[in-house]
């Protein structure tokens, strides 16, 4: 690849390999994490998409912005119904937002309603990221955790039929982007602090679910 799509990607290596070797994320894929504690990363899921949708909502008019905005990879629908089945009818009133959870949602708020490269920043980080390993993880929990469909749908993206050709469409779109040289150095700086920001809550949730407690799966 070339192009600012490449540029991004290579400048975010160390902290998207960071923060996939987090030991929460590891012992996770593992199945030997409680299976509250699955619970409790789709419920932080909930309150950052809520903001990044919100996001893309107020961006959807802006000339660099709206080609990102599509609805057909918004999340909070499916994370509503996932928690629904995971925590039971009254888990609006029982979902947990960690103190890493609420600093990421407020830089969503802060920066992703207004400018542009902020908000490709997380977009790029979080949705291009889900596309590429979002069906493999949700089969994977599913079958550590004995779970069925209902409680895995985040992971799925039933609007787009072919991943592979919707990154390479997104890519592309990186790439055509027409935004001043500070604007995406700003942009490349905000996509590392994202990684940084998704540590954050595998940190903490490995701090609340540590190694010695025996997985309920």
């Amino acid at each position: 690849m070339t192009g600012f799509a490449a540029r991004i990607r290579r400048a975010t290596m160390v902290e998207h390999r960071e923060a996939e070797n987090r030991t929460f994320i590891s012992r996770l894929m593992a199945g030997t994490v409680p299976v509250a504690g699955f619970a409790e990363l789709t419920a932080q899921y909930l309150v950052i998409y809520r903001e990044l949708e919100a996001a893309a909502d107020a961006m959807r008019d802006d000339e660099f912005a709206a080609p990102f905005a599509d609805p057909a990879l918004y999340r909070v629908p499916a994370l509503e119904s996932d928690l629904a089945h995971l925590y039971g009818p009254d888990w609006r009133a029982t979902v947990p937002t960690l103190a890493s959870t609420a600093r990421y949602a407020e830089r969503l708020r802060a920066f992703c309603r207004t400018s542009p490269a902020h908000f490709i920043a997380h977009h790029y980080v979080r949705y291009l990221g889900d596309l590429s390993g979002g069906q493999l993880i949700g089969r994977t929990l599913a079958e550590k955790y004995g779970l069925d469909r209902s409680a895995t749908a985040f992971y799925r993206f039933e609007g787009i039929p072919d991943a592979r050709a919707y990154k390479t469409a997104y890519r592309q779109k990186l790439d055509a982007l027409q935004l001043p040289e500070a604007q995406l150095a700003v942009a490349v700086a905000e996509a590392q602090l994202a990684f940084t920001c998704n540590s954050a809550i595998f940190q903490e949730l490995g701090a609340a679910y540590p190694d010695d407690l025996i997985s309920a799966a």
